[in-house]
């Protein structure tokens, strides 16, 4: 799905051809303030949204910058509780959100979805991986942890199966009613790997504190997340969608993703 849409968005931009300059009459026309994109973001934690020394940091941030630089607009970001951004949206006074804080995608039902990346569900191993985890194939007949009724846990326990199923032997599951307990089996070297979802496994493996890695590959997409705005087929929507497109094309995508320390797993656009 992740390569179509790539393809197809590519093909949008090459397709724009001579008709873009009208597009661009009409944007302004749609914008909350003439001349400047207003992006309504929530936090969603380092490095995907986060403020530092009272600025506003993070790939979402870049990420919309590099729209609005596509159209030669100022950037305006209005950072917003998470519980307000569908509202701030549909009362006009922003042009999109950011769709990651909104932790159900039912959040975001009926707003038109822009993706820039995937997020889901990964396994975080010891540093120096001392039970030479390189995949999900080398957990048969070990331990591992997750957070209990979680989507981490359906994850490692559809791995499990699969392990079974292809005559190995089953994972060892402990599963722990608290997110901050989850990690604790595989810093003391009881366990070899634990299951967490993307912002918590991103903001880990980026902490240089951290005596966590993540293991690239080991990866289940839960959802989508980008900007959402209020009208599909709008010129503000097009405006987005060409602008990810020429991001995409151009390689500034990629750059962006790996200047925010970003596993390639999340590309929404892999190819």
């Amino acid at each position: 799905m992740r390569s179509s849409r790539a393809f197809c968005l590519l093909a949008f931009l090459l397709c724009l051809g001579s008709g873009a300059s009208a597009h661009y009459v009409r944007l302004d026309e749609e914008l909350v303030t003439k001349g400047t994109l207003t992006v309504g973001l929530g936090l969603s934690g380092r490095p995907f949204a986060y403020r530092e020394g009272g600025v506003l940091k993070g790939f979402e941030v870049e990420i919309s910058r590099a729209v609005a630089e596509a159209h030669g607009l100022d950037l305006e970001i209005k950072q917003l509780p998470r519980a307000k951004l569908r509202a701030a949206l549909e009362a006009g006074e922003v042009d999109a959100i950011n769709t990651l804080p909104l932790k159900q995608e039912s959040q975001a039902a009926g707003l038109a979805l822009l993706p820039y990346l995937a997020v889901g569900n990964h396994m975080l191993v010891l540093k120096g991986n001392p039970f030479r985890v390189e995949n999900a194939g080398d957990l048969g007949g070990r331990t591992v942890a997750v957070t209990g009724g979680t989507s981490a846990e359906v994850f490692a326990r559809a791995l499990s199966d699969e392990l079974e199923a292809a005559g190995g032997n089953s994972m060892r599951i402990h599963s722990f009613p608290n997110h901050r307990h989850t990690h604790i089996p595989v810093s003391m070297g009881h366990a070899a790997a634990y299951f967490v979802h993307t912002v918590s496994a991103i903001a880990t493996t980026r902490d240089p504190e951290s005596r966590m890695m993540l293991v690239e590959g080991v990866f289940r997409a839960e959802r989508e997340v980008g900007f959402a705005v209020y009208e599909k087929g709008s010129n503000i929507h097009h405006a987005i969608e060409h602008a990810i497109a020429a991001a995409v094309a151009t390689g500034k995508y990629d750059r962006l993703v790996s200047e925010a320390g970003l596993p390639p797993d999340l590309s929404a656009f892999k190819k």
